[in-house]
C-alpha cells in the first residue's frame, strides 16, 4: 500500500514539475565542462556550486537517472563523478582507468549517428580527451574538480547538453531498448516492464551515503521459486522509479523542507492525499505546522500540544475542528537504517 500511496503521490507531484519526470533524476552536479563544437575546452570548467554555510556543495541539477553501481562499473548519461568522464580520481588505479573506459564506451555506441551538434561535440572531446592531460589545469582547479559531478555544455547555449531535445529523444531510446522482462506490476496492477533493481534512496540518516533499497533480494535465502532480484516482488520500471523519485524528494537536505524529520535513527517523512491538490497540500501544511512548530512560539506550541494529544487518542480528525476536506488521508512513512 506503501508504494502505491509514494505512486499517486508522483503523479500528482509531476504534474507540477515539482519531480524529475521518468529516466530522470534530481543530482548534485558541482561543474560543467565548456566544449566547443569540435570537442574542445573552451575554459577549464565552469563552476556550478553553492554556498551552504562555509563550504561550497554542487547544484542540484535533474539529469538522466543515474545507474545503481555496488561493485561493478556502470556508467551515467551524459554526465558522472571524474573517474568516469574524465578517468581521473583521488583513488587513481586501474578502477579508474576502467571507469573512463565504460563512459567512452556507452556514448560511443549512443552518440556515434546522431547529428546533434551538442552530442557530437560530447563524443569529440571523448575520443580526443586523455587523463594526462588534467594535470594542465591549475591546482585550485584540480583540487575542486577531483571526484566531484560534471555535465556537459556547448559553448554560446544556455542549455545543457543533457538538456537538448536531441539528448532528450535519444534517452528515451536508451529507456525503451533498456526495458526489462514484462510482467504484472504489484503496484499498478498493470502489465509492463519489470525493474531487476530498483532506484536507490537517500538520505535515510545511517544508511548508506550512496543511497538504499527498501525493496531489494540479495541473498539466495530472499528468492523464491528460483526468481532473482526484483522478480520476486514484481514491480515496473515506471512505478520503481516514481516511489524513489518522489521519497527522495521528502529526504532531500533542504531548510524548506518541512515533509522530513528525525524521530531517534529513524527518519521520517510524511505527505497526504486528497480530491485536489489545493486541499492535500493544505493537510501537508497543517501536518508539517503540528511536528514543526516554532521553536520560539510558546503560545503556538502550547495550542498544538492538546491536538497532538487527540490524535494519538484516536479522536477523528473531523472532531478536532481542523480544516481538512473529509477525504484527506495523511501519510507518514519511517525509515531506519
Amino acid at each position: 500500500m506503501i508504494l502505491s500511496a509514494l505512486l499517486d503521490y508522483y503523479q500528482r507531484l509531476a504534474a507540477a514539475d515539482q519531480v524529475p519526470r521518468f529516466g530522470y533524476s534530481s543530482e548534485k552536479i558541482s561543474y560543467a565542462l565548456v566544449l566547443d563544437t569540435e570537442g574542445q575546452l573552451v575554459d577549464e570548467l565552469y563552476d556550478l556550486r553553492v554556498a551552504s554555510g562555509k563550504k561550497f556543495v554542487g547544484r542540484t541539477l535533474t539529469v538522466p537517472q543515474p545507474e545503481k553501481r555496488t561493485a561493478g562499473i556502470k556508467s551515467n548519461f551524459l554526465w558522472d563523478k571524474t573517474s568516469y568522464v574524465l578517468g581521473v580520481s583521488a583513488k587513481g588505479g586501474v578502477r579508474t582507468t576502467e571507469e573512463h573506459v565504460a563512459f567512452k564506451a556507452l556514448h560511443e555506441q549512443w552518440l556515434a549517428d546522431c547529428d546533434d551538434i551538442g552530442l557530437q561535440a560530447v563524443l569529440r572531446f571523448l575520443r580526443q580527451w586523455q587523463a594526462e592531460q588534467f594535470a594542465n589545469f591549475s591546482v585550485t582547479v584540480r583540487e575542486g574538480l577531483l571526484d566531484a559531478n560534471v555535465v556537459f555544455r556547448l559553448d554560446g547555449r544556455h542549455e545543457y547538453v543533457h538538456e537538448s531535445l536531441a539528448a532528450q529523444q535519444l534517452r528515451a531510446r536508451m529507456l525503451a531498448a533498456g526495458s526489462g522482462v514484462e510482467g504484472m506490476c504489484l503496484v499498478t496492477g498493470q502489465k509492463a516492464p519489470l525493474a531487476r533493481l530498483h532506484p536507490a534512496i537517500k538520505g535515510v540518516n545511517g544508511a548508506q551515503s550512496s543511497g538504499a533499497s527498501i525493496v531489494s533480494f540479495n541473498l539466495e535465502s530472499f528468492t523464491s521459486y528460483g526468481k532473482s532480484q526484483g522478480d520476486n516482488a514484481p514491480v515496473s520500471e515506471f512505478a520503481a522509479f516514481a516511489y524513489t523519485s518522489v521519497l527522495n524528494h521528502l529526504l532531500r537536505r533542504d531548510e524548506h523542507n518541512r515533509q522530513r524529520l528525525q524521530i531517534g535513527d529513524t527518519t521520517v517523512v510524511f505527505w497526504a492525499q486528497a480530491a485536489t491538490p489545493e486541499a492535500a497540500a493544505s493537510a501537508e501544511g497543517f501536518f508539517s505546522d503540528l511536528l514543526n512548530p516554532p521553536a520560539d512560539d510558546a503560545s503556538e506550541t502550547n495550542r498544538l500540544v492538546p491536538v497532538l494529544q487527540d490524535i494519538a487518542a484516536g479522536r477523528p480528525l473531523t472532531e478536532l475542528g481542523l480544516d481538512l476536506a473529509a477525504d484527506t488521508h495523511l501519510f507518514v512513512l519511517g525509515l531506519a537504517p
